[in-house]
């Protein structure tokens, strides 16, 4: 199931994190997206850190659910690593990304 958001991220947060590490932020996320969307529920983290699982979804039901995991993904982030850590992770997944270090909160927050 591609989640091309979270995918981005892999890189940086495992080697941050190690493979464990990610797997079980991963998790988390997951816990915490489902509660919008609950079909998130029904994936699985693989031990190489991708997903598995959800069953009969759509494509737009995929896009949404990616960025609810990745929103979930960067406020366990900030919550753990802070904002500054988190800023430079994302300005590394998405370098063309406009990203300022005042709004970073506010923008993980929508």
């Amino acid at each position: 199931m591609p989640f091309h958001l979270t995918e981005t991220l892999r890189p940086q947060l495992a080697t941050l994190l190690g493979r464990a590490g990610f797997c079980s932020l991963l998790a988390r996320g997951l816990a915490l997206a489902g509660r919008e969307a609950p079909w998130l529920r029904t994936l699985h983290v693989n031990p190489d850190g991708s997903l598995h699982g959800g069953g009969e979804v759509t494509a737009k039901q995929i896009a949404a659910g990616d960025v609810l995991l990745l929103a979930e993904l960067l406020g366990l982030l900030v919550a753990f690593i802070g904002e500054g850590l988190t800023l430079q992770i994302a300005r590394e997944a998405w370098p063309k990304l406009p990203l300022d270090d005042s709004d970073i909160s506010q923008r993980i927050a929508q």
